[in-house]
């Protein structure tokens, strides 16, 4: 109860317009001043504006016209600037949508060649030897061999150049994560 009645007491003590939410009222109309003695008797106000110097002189805004100038400039003939329309289609065909449908189609045929070799025989007994050697190295130097039958055998059964060089860049993707970068690589002669 002590706390409601001290709310109550400071809300009355603050002044109400500052509750209210309002712009302050605009000042009352006046009259215009009267013009100044000097404005009504003719002489000229004084302006503090500093002198400019006309030593330079300005430049002139018509061009000279002399007789070693031809009357008519020639216009430089233009080149054909518009690209012929293979060119165009060509343009648009790389959009980025285009490149990724293509990377899309080029990663479908890929897993079908990919469902295709896994089952021949020959790529199956690559695949199992290196899980019967004993070094890394030595598994590593089996699981080129895989890589090299696997991708031999997906490059015999491609369609198209495309799919080749796609290929071409997996096994080298694949090869890769072969590398040992922290070991000291052996001389090849």
């Amino acid at each position: 109860m002590k706390f409601l009645s001290a709310i109550i007491a400071i809300a009355l003590s603050v002044p109400l317009n500052l509750l209210c939410a309002q712009e302050p009222s605009l000042p009352a109309n006046t009259e215009t001043p009267s013009p100044t003695p000097a404005a009504t008797s003719g002489a000229r106000p004084t302006l503090n504006i500093p002198e400019i110097p006309l030593s330079i002189e300005p430049p002139t805004l018509i061009p000279d016209s002399s007789p070693t100038e031809p009357r008519h400039p020639r216009v430089p003939v233009l080149a054909k600037t518009a690209p012929a329309l293979a060119e165009l289609d060509a343009a648009f065909q790389k959009s980025p949508l285009a490149k990724a449908a293509e990377e899309q189609r080029l990663h479908l045929e890929w897993r079908q060649l990919q469902n295709q070799t896994t089952r021949d025989p020959e790529v199956v007994a690559a695949r199992e030897a290196p899980t019967k050697t004993k070094t890394d190295r030595e598994k590593r130097a089996g699981l080129r061999a895989y890589y090299d039958v696997y991708y031999a055998h997906m490059q015999a059964l491609a369609s198209s150049p495309e799919v080749k060089a796609y290929l071409d860049g997996k096994k080298a993707a694949a090869l890769g994560s072969l590398a040992q970068t922290r070991v000291r690589p052996t001389l090849t002669p």
